[in-house]
């Protein structure tokens, strides 16, 4: 009996079967007889073979794997877009490799080397921070060229020959302003944003500054931008005691869960929150409504996407798939 974990090559010695015996058996092939196929698999199972599915990739041309690059898994955000990144690749027989970039270019230029080195079929990634203000994206345009389909999803980029899956920023963004104005009654909103270097973030504060001008509300000074929470924390405070706001849209998780620690700390009762969450801490406002991102939806569309790309022959036409986001 083999006590190491077995090859095809040491089972064929073990039972004097040539290796394309063993691998067809091991296969259940119709080529071969049920009792030399009883008889391998039985054998296989006691020396607890497994099947190298590298080494079958390469002989079939495909993996049956995707890949997927996520700026961090401390975001709920980004922990439900996988969520149903993987049920979707799940249903569709395909496994999933995750890698986290940690905001960070060099971190996601490396695993993008090693999901194309032939580890997986295709690539699913939201670009990291660093990559999305730089705007350096060679290492990313390297793996389009070299063919592996890529599908974008969230941040938005000017990125082509890859598809994409995003939600309506602006749109969103100018919806939670009104309901500040006309639900809330606030003369004085303001935006928190740790996202306003970004494509999204640029667009959600056009949204924001949008509705305070269809009001005919002053657009100075409403928008609160930081690099850090520390930086935005000590601005939030300084809005809420002396510049009197009584309204604040939160443009990300973090910008608004801040807010409204800080609001809880001054004992600010009157004022009104609103803004993109995908936290469960919103428990503790229960008369807040947040915009939700449907993120687990928009990893099932990425998913999709990119099964699509995998099986598409037609490399001209790229698509960007719009989510909506419920304000709820």
């Amino acid at each position: 009996m083999i006590h190491t974990r077995p090859t095809l090559s040491q089972i064929s010695k073990a039972l004097d079967l040539s290796i394309s015996t063993i691998s067809k058996s091991l296969s259940d092939s119709p080529e071969i007889s049920i009792s030399t196929k009883q008889k391998v698999q039985e054998f296989a199972r006691k020396c607890n073979y497994r099947p190298n599915s590298f080494a079958a990739s390469l002989r079939r041309g495909y993996t049956k794997n995707i890949g997927l690059i996520i700026p961090s898994v401390l975001n709920p955000f980004y922990a439900k877009v996988l969520v149903g990144i993987e049920k979707h690749l799940d249903e569709n027989g395909y496994k999933l490799f995750t890698s986290i970039s940690n905001e960070s270019a060099e971190k996601e230029s490396h695993y993008l080397r090693f999901l194309g080195s032939g580890y997986v079929d295709g690539v699913i990634i939201c670009v990291s921070k660093e990559t999305a203000i730089t705007n350096k994206y060679q290492h990313i345009n390297t793996l389009i060229a070299e063919g592996t389909p890529l599908v974008l999803f969230d941040r938005i980029s000017n990125l082509k020959k890859c598809d994409s899956v995003i939600i309506d920023d602006y749109k969103a963004s100018f919806k939670a302003t009104e309901h500040l104005i006309i639900n809330k009654k606030c003369k004085k909103p303001i935006m928190v944003s740790l996202i306003h270097q970004l494509e999204h973030g640029k667009l959600r504060a056009n949204g924001f500054i949008d509705a305070l001008k269809k009001h005919n509300i002053p657009t100075k000074n409403s928008i609160i931008t930081a690099a850090t929470i520390e930086e935005l924390s000590s601005k939030i405070k300084l809005a809420l005691q002396k510049n009197k706001a009584d309204g604040i849209y939160g443009a990300n998780d973090l910008a608004l869960e801040q807010a409204m620690t800080i609001g809880n700390r001054l004992q600010t009762n009157k004022i009104a929150y609103t803004g993109f969450c995908n936290n469960s801490k919103t428990g503790w406002n229960t008369a807040l409504k947040i915009i939700n991102q449907n993120a687990e939806k928009m990893g099932k569309e990425a998913a999709k996407l990119v099964l699509e790309r995998i099986k598409t022959t037609n490399n001209k036409e790229f698509y960007t798939r719009t989510i909506t986001a419920e304000f709820v």
